[in-house]
This record gives C-alpha cells, structure tokens and sequence, in this order.
C-alpha cells in the first residue's frame, strides 16, 4: 500500500501528460502510486498512459467506457486508490519535486485533514507569472464563496482524519467540480487549512474552462444558487466580492507577465 495515491484525469492531455507523470516521478517523496484514469480521449493519451503504466510499477493506467467529465474520473480513481494521502493533479499542471513531501509532513505536523498550498499560473514555463496564488488560510462557507486560490492540484486529504472522503456525483460538474467537493466536506463539518508555501504551477491553456472568465462567473452564480441553497442577497454579495478578487487576481497576474 502506498502513502499517497496521486489522481489525475485524462482527456486529450497528450501535449502535456509526459511532464506532467514526470513531475509527479520527480517526487522526493517517492512512497506513491499514481492513477491515470482517461476520460474517452481521442489523441494518444492511453498510450501515453499505458507505456508509462508499464515503465513503472507504481503507475496504474485506468480508462472511463466513455467521456463522462474529470468528475466521474477522479471517482473512479479514488475508489481504486490505496493511499492514506489522496492528491490531485490535473494532467498539464505541474509539481515542484518537494511537494508531497513537505504537504504530507506539514499535514501530520498539524493534525490537518484537508489542506491546500500556493501555486503560480503560467501560459508556456520559459514566461512565468511572478504573482503567487494563495487561499485563504481557512476555508469555510464564507471564504470558499468570496475567494480564489484553492486549485485541485494544491489539494491533498487525509483519508485517516476523513475517511468518508467522496467525490460528489449528481451535479453538472462542468461547472465547478472542485468547487462543490470542498463545499460538501465543508457541510460536512470539516475545514481546509492553507500551507504557505508555493509548490506547483497552474497551466493557463487557451479555450480552456478557466479561460472563459465571463461563462465561470456565470457557473459559479448558479453554483452560489442551485448547490449552496443561498439566499439572493447572500448569494449576490458573496458573489460580487468573488468576482471582484477573481478580477484582481487576474489583473495582477497580467501586470506581472508584461
């Protein structure tokens, strides 16, 4: 049994999914399996999954019978995983090669199940973007609706300290599939805890979700409506506050790369 189960969702990823795995063997830590599990892509993912699958052992290489969102992937993933420590990656974001080291240990230090680092975005590594990305230091129902920060690549949970963890199913998960687990474990009575330090990178790619700024505000709205259950007035002003630290944490970042 491995200490950390690494879960990345695939989906026509083959640009990228060689450094991404790479960033993952790079790891100080190396008591971890990683999961990639491909979501029906059509360029050469499986096989880029497959042959690094049987270069190493602590690869497992798992395909979705058809394309069914990073949701449903990571589900998949997590309940074939062994690990204590569950740990996200996206398959074009990167880790520094102390991350799981330093998360794991920071976690046991602080009795911490559900915690989150910094991260930097960037377009192409040979531009990086100075700004660093930080949640807030605890999340709850009010931070999780005003601010940003918390990418699912800076995520890992302690299945010991939760051990119902799941990833939520039933939801359009187009809209903010990492969004609504945080929101379940916090109506859970859970919290999530902010390591500060910057520990990977965030790859923005052209016609992505995230690209799409206005059609996100647009989602997380409805998130704010239809999952949380918010009043009008509640969910207006939590989204306006959202929305204007999204536009801040946008505008710095632009400044920063020209």
């Amino acid at each position: 049994m491995s200490l950390v189960s690494v879960i990345i969702p695939v989906y026509n990823a083959a640009r990228w999914l060689p450094e991404t795995i790479a960033s993952v063997q790079a790891q100080t830590l190396t008591d971890w399996e990683l999961l990639l599990v491909d979501d029906g892509s059509t360029d050469e993912s499986v096989v880029i999954a497959e042959k690094a699958a049987a270069r190493d052992q602590r690869i497992r290489a798992l395909q979705m019978p058809s394309n069914s969102g990073p949701a449903a992937a990571r589900k998949v993933a997590l309940d074939a995983a062994w690990g204590r420590f569950i740990a996200f990656l996206d398959a074009d974001d990167l880790w520094f090669p102390g991350k799981l080291s330093i998360q794991v240990q920071w976690m046991k230090d602080h009795s911490c199940g559900f915690v989150y680092h910094d991260c930097r975005q960037f377009y192409r590594l040979d531009v990086p973007c100075e700004h660093v990305i930080s949640g807030p230091d605890v999340l709850n129902l009010r931070t999780l609706h005003t601010q940003r920060g918390v990418r699912i690549f800076t995520v890992m949970i302690d299945r010991y300290l939760i051990p119902d963890f799941q990833i939520p199913q039933g939801f359009d998960f187009y809209l903010h599939e990492d969004f609504i687990t945080w929101l379940q474990l916090i109506q859970q009575g859970h919290k999530g805890y902010r390591l500060p330090m910057d520990l990977g990178r965030y790859r923005l790619v052209v016609g992505s979700r995230d690209a799409n700024k206005l059609r996100a505000a647009q989602k997380v709205w409805r998130i704010y409506r239809d999952v949380s259950k918010l009043s009008f007035l509640r969910a207006a002003n939590w989204w306006m506050q959202y929305a204007w630290n999204s536009f801040l944490q946008r505008r710095y970042a632009q400044l920063k790369e020209n």
